[in-house]
């Protein structure tokens, strides 16, 4: 039942997302200003016209390399939507003869000379989406080096003009105007061409030069007029001026038009070269929007800045502590990297190329390193980046969510044909067509809304666009998914232990942050929206998992990032758009094939990090080291078998979870007890082991055997048998006996036994030894081992102890030492055994200070004590 329900909630959402589409699709073209016109000439035939409109205004073809960019009036069409409402403007625009004249929209051709040393474009040609001329750029550089004159343009201007106008006259006129557009022309040619003036006045029988001057620039610019799309307006002549500038003397000629109906205002300019070329043609269409900006806006842009900046910071101290942690998996944040690394450098060079072209780019070997490295260190950049980001996400999703990674899990172990994977996909188009139905329902819902006309083309900017566009796509889902749901999302989760809260912050930093490759006005309802989606974003991230998401909002955005491409009509994006919808059928057709063929989930292996699995490892290991600390602790006496007269204390500091040292009090009656302490060779679990060993090799001898040295020799031979050559046990076994206030031991290489009198004299009991395992043969262990006798009397103190005591370094890497143990015990020796032994121990962690512990500790105190166990 409950399969059910679920299966019945994703078909409806499903079919939502479906209806989002298609109102998508018929909303957003009402509202996108682009559908106001439409390129009648393709791209490749736009730069043959560029091409054929610099030719035939009589400039000299060179070896160029064309750029061009589709661009809009984005000013005065927001003006109108402001104005009138979207509706309204394109009600107007089919009405007014005046709005349909205008250049709202056009090509920019500017074609780059490969001879020249500098990057800058040489000459630019505006053109409209049916190829007629609006505007026009030749620098001053390029005029320079070509001297441009336009035989027809003079021939227009003067042959009505000047009676017996001859091609001698004309060739004479260029001549000298070629010469006079010059500033700093050399040998006369200035003379001659006011010569040329002159002569032309007097044939004209006119006194007044000005008037001369401004009725040719007028025809000369009604010649060019006549030769662009601005001959289809009543445009007014303004004002014509004289101009030397740069090395240049050209006229400027300014018209204009207005239109009552619509307040729509023209102002055209040309500067024109005296030998007849054209030098620039500009104009100016208001009115325009203001560019202003809110303080409220500006507070929150600011504020933005300063959240990316504090997370990304945070970013890298989290990415710290999780390696200091061993709690990354490296597998999946390799795959993303590796992906970054190709996809960053790989849309940079996309964009390089159609920049600046092949040829253009390899104009010299130092560009070309230039431009390869440059791709090298964004390639780094995004793959670290990347890391990083997936890094962190996967091990704080793990931490607090971990069922969201597992589609991803198997989609990046190759396990596509599955039904989680088919339901992703499915999903992630539901997901997709909520978002841009939402976009559209909202558009149709506030009347104050519109879309600015800035957007651009991804053809302009990219060479393959269409390849492009799903690169940057792509990493533009994972910057903004990643670490807004996987790190944010889940790590506020596991702060405040409530999920509802995602949908909320996903809505508050989407309001907040810039995160959508779309825009609308005013920036107030643009906020709104965007919060709108952040928040149902964040409530699918609820319901579905990671690869979901990113799959929705993928295609969410590229809903968005390709309409250019299907909106503008004869749109060169139109391939961008088409790569996308076969992406979207592959997604409908894949998903819906995997969920009725696919695997099931139960059938399908799950997924177990690597440091999941050593984490385990180390927690089981840490447990069996615990339990193996309270057993070998177990061994240690837990009592003291008291003697009369006789006071004893003992203890033992492993420096890890188990440790070799080890001490023993055995009772061999009322009167007399085996006392024994050792130091195994290493530490840790083997060492550990051999204690234990020894341990029930004493408990088992000490009563059959009453001579230290030989029961110590038995211990050597038993140990030879069962250890590993190499291993050694140092140890002083004897037997106290209270009634005779004596004590009987062996030192099997041992640390010297430190004996402090009632007097304070002070004495070091060293006799031959030689340690458990180190002798092969018994021979030799009974030949190099003696057996000595301590007598006590009221007051003294026998201390044995480990290297761990005296061997402790500190910070200074200096040793806590022999002499620094006599003469503490010498100051505390009418002390009680036990505070002797808690005075050494904090005196020997003192003096040790933050250094970490590196040895086992271990001693054992016998007091002679007449007050005591009675």
């Amino acid at each position: 039942m409950q399969q059910s329900k679920k299966l019945f909630r994703d078909v409806l959402i499903f079919l939502f997302g479906v209806a989002g589409i298609g109102w998508f699709f018929y909303s957003f073209q009402n509202h996108h200003p682009f559908t106001i016109t439409h390129t009648k000439v393709p791209k490749g035939h736009i730069i043959e016209k560029a091409d054929s409109v610099f030719q035939s205004w009589q400039y000299q073809a060179l070896d160029f390399y064309p750029q061009t960019e589709f661009n809009t009036e984005e000013d005065v069409i927001d003006s109108l939507q402001v104005k009138w409402g979207i509706s309204e403007f394109k009600n107007k625009l089919r009405e007014s003869e005046f709005l349909q004249n205008l250049p709202l929209a056009k090509w920019e051709v500017r074609e780059y000379n490969l001879q020249s040393e500098n990057n800058d474009y040489s000459v630019e040609v505006g053109l409209t989406p049916d190829g007629k001329v609006v505007d026009f750029l030749a620098t001053t550089e390029l005029i320079n080096q070509q001297r441009p004159f336009n035989r027809y343009a003079v021939r227009t201007v003067f042959q009505n003009q000047v009676d017996n106008y001859s091609r001698g006259l004309e060739d004479s006129l260029l001549t000298g105007l070629s010469d006079y557009q010059h500033l700093n022309t050399e040998s006369g040619s200035n003379s001659q061409a006011l010569t040329i003036i002159e002569r032309l006045r007097e044939i004209r029988g006119m006194q007044d030069e000005r008037v001369y001057e401004m009725n040719n620039i007028w025809n000369l610019a009604d010649f060019y007029l006549g030769r662009t799309a601005w001959r289809s307006m009543d445009l007014q002549q303004d004002t014509a001026e004289l101009v030397d500038q740069a090395g240049l003397r050209f006229a400027r000629a300014t018209y204009s038009a207005s239109d009552s109906a619509t307040g729509v205002n023209v102002e055209l300019t040309m500067e024109l070269l005296p030998a007849g070329s054209m030098k620039s043609m500009s104009y100016r269409i208001y009115p325009r929007i203001e560019e202003s900006s809110s303080k409220v806006t500006d507070i929150l842009e600011g504020t933005s800045l300063f959240v990316i900046l504090v997370f990304a910071l945070w970013l890298l101290f989290v990415f710290y502590l999780r390696i200091k942690a061993r709690a990354i998996d490296t597998k999946p944040a390799i795959i993303i990297a590796v992906l970054a690394g190709f996809l960053v450098p790989g849309f940079w060079l996309l964009n390089f190329i159609d920049q600046m072209g092949w040829m253009y780019g390899f104009n010299g070997s130092v560009t070309i390193f230039q431009n390869l490295m440059m791709l090298g260190i964004m390639g780094a950049i995004g793959a670290v980046g990347f890391f990083v980001l997936t890094a962190v996400s996967d091990s704080i999703t793990r931490q607090y969510w971990p069922e969201k990674l597992k589609t991803w899990d198997l989609v990046r172990r190759g396990l596509f044909m599955n039904k989680p994977v088919g339901w992703g996909m499915v999903n992630a188009i539901a997901i997709g067509g909520i978002l841009v139905g939402i976009v559209g329902l909202f558009l149709s819902m506030f009347d104050t809304t519109y879309i600015s006309a800035n957007t651009g083309l991804m053809s302009d900017d990219y060479f393959l666009p269409s390849i492009a566009n799903l690169m940057v796509t792509t990493l533009f889902v994972l910057v903004i998914v990643v670490p807004l749901y996987l790190i944010i999302g889940n790590q506020i989760k596991g702060m405040v232990g409530r999920d509802w809260i995602i949908p909320i912050v996903s809505a508050v930093l989407f309001a907040l942050i810039d995160l959508l490759p779309f825009n609308i006005e005013p920036d107030e309802l643009d906020r709104l929206l965007r919060g709108v989606l952040g928040f149902v974003l964040g409530y699918f991230y609820l319901r579905y998992d990671f690869l979901t998401i990113v799959f929705g909002a993928f295609l969410f955005v590229n809903f968005l990032t390709t309409s250019n491409g299907w909106l503008l009509e004869g749109s060169p994006d139109a391939n961008t758009f088409y790569m996308f919808m076969m992406v979207l059928l592959t997604f409908a057709v894949g998903g819906i094939y995997f969920v009725f063929k696919g695997t099931e989930r139960d059938e399908l292996p799950e997924y177990v990090p690597g440091y999941i699995e050593d984490q385990a490892k180390e927690q089981r290991l840490k447990q069996e080291l615990s339990i193996a600390r309270v057993v070998q602790q177990t061994f240690l006496p837990s009592k003291i078998h008291h003697l009369p007269g006789i006071d004893i204390a003992g203890i033992c500091i492993p420096a890890q979870e188990t440790g070799g040292d080890y001490y023993d009090m055995i009772s061999l009656g009322d009167q007399r007890t085996a006392l024994a302490i050792g130091d195994v060779s290493g530490k840790g679990i083997r060492a550990a082991f051999y204690m234990t060993f020894t341990k029930g090799v004493l408990h088992s001898l000490s009563a059959l055997i009453l001579s230290p040295v030989e029961l110590l020799n038995q211990l050597n031979r038993l140990f030879n048998e069962n250890a590993t050559r190499g291993t050694f046990i140092s140890m002083i076994y004897g037997i106290l006996e209270a009634d005779k206030r004596q004590f009987t031991f062996a030192r099997a290489g041992h640390n010297p036994m430190l004996v402090v009198r009632a007097n304070g004299d002070t004495e070091w009991l060293k006799p031959n030894g030689v340690g458990i395992g180190v002798a092969q043969k018994a021979e030799a262990f009974i030949k190099c081992t003696e057996e000595a006798t301590l007598k006590l009397k009221e007051g003294d103190v026998v201390i044995m102890y480990t290297d761990g005591i005296t061997e402790m370094l500190n910070a200074g890497n200096h040793f806590y030492g022999e002499e620094r143990l006599e003469r503490l015990v010498k100051g505390v020796r009418k002390a009680s055994s036990e505070k002797i032994m808690e005075i050494i121990v904090d005196d020997v962690n003192e003096f040790k200070g933050v250094v970490k512990q590196h040895d086992d500790m271990t001693l054992l105190i016998i007091k002679a004590d007449a007050s005591v166990n009675q």
